[in-house]
C-alpha cells in the first residue's frame, strides 16, 4: 500500500489521540466547580448576594479577591485565604460559615491550589446575558475548523526544507532562535523507523544488512523497510494501542464489583485490523457509534461492525448500582464524554449540569444527544445488570454447521433426558430384600431400644423399613443388628439409608 496513504492516516489518528481535555481542566470541572456550585455561589456569585465583595463564579473574582484579600494564591496553600478559610482554622474566617466542607472537598480545593489552580473561566467580568451560547461565535471553534492548506511560512535558511512541512518546522525553530539538529545516521534513523512503527527495534542482521551497502543503497533500502514494516500486524498493534487508550480499553468493567468483559478482545483485534488495513477514518469512526445500523455485504462485515460497536461499551460501570435510572444515566454520561472528547475535541460531561462554562455546548445539546442514546438498549437490568449482548452473524457455511451442531446437540440431550428418566424410575422403586445377594439383615431382624418413628418423607431403597429418631433422646437409643456369619472369609459390608 502507498506509504503516503498510511502516514495520512496516523497523522489524523494522532491528532484525535491528543484531542482530549487537559488533565487539569478535567479536574477542575469534575472536582471543583461542583463545589463552587453547591458550596460557594449562594453567597460569592453574581446570582445571588455577594458577601464580602468575594465572588468565585469567576476567575477574576478569586484573583482580585474580596474584603480581605486575594482569596487564591496559586501554588501556595498557606498564603491563599480561601484554604484557610474552608480549614475552619480561624473563628474570624470559616466559610461556609456553618458547615464544614467535607474532608475529601478539602482535600481536592488544597490539592486544586497546589496545581497552581488551573480554572477555564474567563478572567475577564462577564454579565449573565453574555455567558449565554453564541451560536455564530460557537461556529469559530478550533475543533469544528475545515482542514486546510496553509501558506508556506517563509525560512531564513532555504536550503534545509526538503518539504512543506519542514518549512512549518523551521520557522518555529528560527522564532525561538535554534537550529535543526544535524541529519543522523543511518542506523539511528533506521532505529527510529522501527520504534514508530512496530514498536521494537531491527534485529542485528538487518542492521548490518544496511551498514553493508553505500549511501544511493542504504536509502533505498530504508524506503523499503518503511513499506514492509507498513505491512505487517506489528504495525497495527503498536498504533491500535494509541485508539485502544482513547476508547479506554479494558477487559473488566471496573465499578464496585468488577465483572470480565469476555469478548471485549474482539473490539481490540477490530482496531487492530483497522490500522493494519488501512481503514479510512471515517468509516472507523462511523463503525464505532453505529455500526449495528449500517449496511452489510456479507456476514462478514456484519459481524465487524457489529463488533466495532463495542466502542460504546467498554467505560467503567458500576453495575450493581441499585439506582437503575441513575445507573442508565451514568452510561449514557461516559458514553457522551468518550464521544466527545475522542471525535469532537469536546469535554461534553461538564453540560450534563449546566451549560458548558468554555466549550461550545449546552445543557440542551446534551440532553438531545444523551436522547439518541437513551433510546438505544445498552443494559440489561438485575440486582447486578450487564450489557446487552447480541449473537454475532455467521457465514452460510459457518450457519450450516452450527445447525448441525445444534441437531446433534438435541439428540445427545434426548438421550441423555432418557436416561436421567430411566434412572429416576429405578430409583423410585423400592428393591427386595429376598432378591439381593450376600448376607440381609433388615430392621425387623434388629434390636431396638427407645421410641423410633418410620421415615416418610424420603424413599427408601431396600424395603420399607426406614426409622428415625424424631431428634428426641439423641445418645439413648439405639438399633442393634445381629448377624451370622456362614464361613470366615472377607466381606464387604453395605448399609442402606436416606440422608434425610
Amino acid at each position: 500500500m502507498p506509504i503516503q496513504m498510511k502516514w495520512t492516516f496516523i497523522v489524523n489518528i494522532c491528532l484525535f489521540c491528543n484531542l482530549s481535555g487537559s488533565p487539569d481542566i478535567e479536574f477542575f470541572e469534575k472536582k471543583i466547580r461542583p463545589i463552587l456550585v453547591d458550596e460557594c455561589y449562594q453567597c460569592h456569585s453574581e446570582e445571588n448576594k455577594i458577601k464580602g465583595n468575594l465572588r468565585l463564579d469567576w476567575k477574576g473574582g478569586w484573583l482580585s479577591g474580596g474584603d480581605s484579600g486575594q482569596a487564591i494564591i496559586p501554588g501556595q496553600l498557606g498564603k491563599s485565604l480561601l484554604i484557610q478559610a474552608i480549614r475552619h482554622g480561624n473563628d474570624g474566617l470559616k466559610m461556609p460559615p456553618k458547615k464544614k466542607l467535607t474532608a475529601q472537598q478539602i482535600e481536592d480545593l488544597e490539592k486544586w491550589v497546589v496545581m497552581g489552580a488551573p480554572d477555564p473561566r474567563s478572567s475577564e467580568n462577564t454579565s449573565k446575558s453574555e455567558k449565554k451560547l453564541n451560536l455564530q461565535a460557537s461556529r469559530q471553534y478550533w475543533a469544528f475548523q475545515p482542514i486546510k492548506n496553509y501558506p508556506t511560512p517563509k525560512v531564513a535558511d532555504k536550503a534545509w526544507p526538503k518539504n512543506n512541512i519542514d518549512h512549518f518546522i523551521l520557522a518555529k525553530l528560527e522564532a525561538q532562535n535554534l537550529s535543526p539538529s544535524k541529519k543522523t545516521d543511518s542506523v539511528t534513523l533506521l532505529r527510529r523507523i522501527y520504534y514508530d512503527l512496530i514498536g521494537l527495534p531491527p534485529t542485528p542482521a538487518e542492521i548490518d544488512n544496511l551498514l553493508n551497502l553505500n549511501d544511493s543503497k542504504q536509502k533505498e533500502f530504508i524506503e523499503n523497510k518503511i513499506n514492509e514494516l507498513l505491512m505487517k500486524k506489528d504495525f497495527g498493534i503498536r498504533w491500535g494501542r494509541h485508539w485502544l487508550d482513547v476508547a479506554r480499553y479494558a477487559d473488566s468493567t471496573g465499578g464496585g464489583r468488577t465483572l470480565l468483559m469476555n469478548e471485549a478482545w474482539r473490539y481490540r483485534d477490530y482496531v487492530i485490523d483497522s490500522f493494519h488495513n488501512d481503514k479510512p477514518y471515517n468509516e472507523f469512526v462511523k463503525e464505532q457509534i453505529a455500526g449495528d445500523l449500517m449496511s452489510s455485504s456479507s456476514s462478514e462485515q456484519e459481524m465487524e461492525r457489529l463488533i466495532s460497536t463495542g466502542f460504546l461499551l467498554l467505560g467503567p460501570t458500576n453495575y450493581e448500582l441499585q439506582d437503575k435510572t441513575i445507573l442508565e444515566m451514568d452510561i449514557i454520561d461516559e458514553q457522551l464524554d468518550t464521544i466527545g472528547k475522542s471525535f469532537m475535541a469536546l469535554t461534553l460531561g461538564c453540560a450534563r449540569c449546566h451549560d458548558h462554562k468554555f466549550d461550545p455546548i449546552s445543557t440542551q445539546d446534551y440532553y438531545g444527544l444523551a436522547g439518541i442514546l437513551k433510546n438505544t438498549k445498552s443494559v440489561v437490568h438485575s440486582n447486578v445488570s450487564t450489557w446487552n449482548k447480541r449473537s454475532l452473524p455467521l457465514s452460510k457455511e459457518d450457519e450450516e454447521k452450527a445447525k448441525n451442531i445444534r441437531s446433534q446437540i438435541k439428540e445427545f440431550q434426548n438421550n441423555i433426558n432418557g436416561l436421567k428418566s430411566k434412572l429416576s424410575d429405578a430409583g423410585a422403586k423400592n428393591k427386595n430384600s429376598k432378591n439381593l445377594k450376600g448376607i440381609i439383615i433388615d430392621t425387623p431382624d434388629a434390636s431396638i431400644k427407645g421410641q423410633w418413628i418410620k421415615s416418610t418423607s424420603v424413599n427408601g431403597f431396600v424395603d420399607a423399613n426406614y426409622l428415625h429418631d424424631d431428634s428426641k433422646e439423641k445418645g439413648q437409643k439405639s438399633i442393634t443388628y445381629p448377624i451370622k456369619i456362614p464361613k470366615t472369609g472377607k466381606y464387604e459390608v453395605r448399609a442402606s439409608y436416606t440422608s434425610g
